[in-house]
């Protein structure tokens, strides 16, 4: 596939009785919002396997993917090209341990997380993920400065931020670049990302942090509808109300852009480019 079509990928599975695939969260999206009658017109009692990776899942759509796949086991892993794998979430964690990126991969003391001065963070305290793996790339490209970044000695991170709980499963927070610090506060734009979802006309969203001089910067959500919702002031407004009780009020946008789905730039693996998005609005 050139790009990814959801309905293709459901034929390719019920014409050649496919086990196994590998989706981000972005592709099972794609799927499960196909029209109820073409789903139900594709078998994919075929599949046995299923993993997803490359960026959180939110627990209502791991549920969705679990009731629509009904054969299927659905493991996660947490990884990046430069370090491998990382820690996996097994099938029979799925419901104990829903929004999970699972335990360390291989064995213990593989994975620590730091603060901003390179301390160990407490047990349920945000910190950015180091991992040490039998493998690791050696350098980025022609920059030393991101390289020196990465690095704790032996421990490497591709700038992703998690919570470890008790049990020693890890959650993944966002990525450290996404940031926001408003009126000194910090906002990670997946929680705000993931309550915006609960509402029903909102497809798909990414939350960005935008110049203010007040507050150093202000919250901004850009949303994808779902068909049948028209974008405008009153819907924005019933959005950002929707959330009141939700989140606290220095989480919750400023503002709300709407545009298209083609409009939202993604990577090659689904990945919104919140990097993108805030170039684009002045950020």
């Amino acid at each position: 596939m050139v790009s990814f079509d959801s309905e293709d990928l459901l034929t390719t599975i019920d014409e050649y009785k496919i086990t196994y695939t590998s989706l981000v969260p972005t592709h099972y999206r794609m799927i499960l919002d196909l029209p109820e009658e073409l789903k139900k017109s594709k078998d994919v009692s075929s599949i046995r396997q299923l993993l997803i990776s490359s960026a959180p899942a939110t627990k209502d759509l791991r549920l969705a993917i679990m009731d629509y796949f009904k054969n299927a086991e659905l493991w996660e892993a947490y990884g990046s090209t430069e370090g491998g794998l990382g820690t996996l979430l097994r099938p029979e964690d799925q419901f104990k341990k829903l929004g999970s990126i699972g335990k360390e991969i291989f064995g213990s003391d593989r994975i620590k997380l730091l603060d901003a001065d390179r301390n160990e963070v407490p047990e349920g305290d945000v910190g950015e993920l180091f991992y040490r793996v039998p493998c690791v790339f050696k350098e980025y490209f022609k920059d030393p400065e991101k390289t020196k970044e990465a690095f704790e000695g032996e421990w490497f991170s591709a700038g992703d931020m998690a919570i470890r709980d008790a049990d020693g499963y890890y959650t993944l927070v966002d990525r450290k670049a996404n940031m926001i610090i408003t009126g000194g506060e910090n906002v990670y734009p997946s929680e705000v990302e993931n309550v915006l979802k609960m509402h029903a006309p909102v497809r798909d969203v990414a939350v960005i942090g935008l110049p203010d001089e007040k507050w150093g910067e202000k919250i901004k959500a850009v949303l994808v509808l779902n068909d049948g919702y028209a974008p405008g002031e009153a819907l924005a407004k019933e959005i950002i109300d929707s959330v009141r009780d939700k989140i606290a009020g220095y989480k919750r946008p400023k503002s709300i852009d709407f545009i298209k789905e083609e409009e939202m730039p993604r990577t090659a693996t689904g990945k919104i480019l919140h990097r993108m998005l805030k170039k684009t609005y002045g950020g």
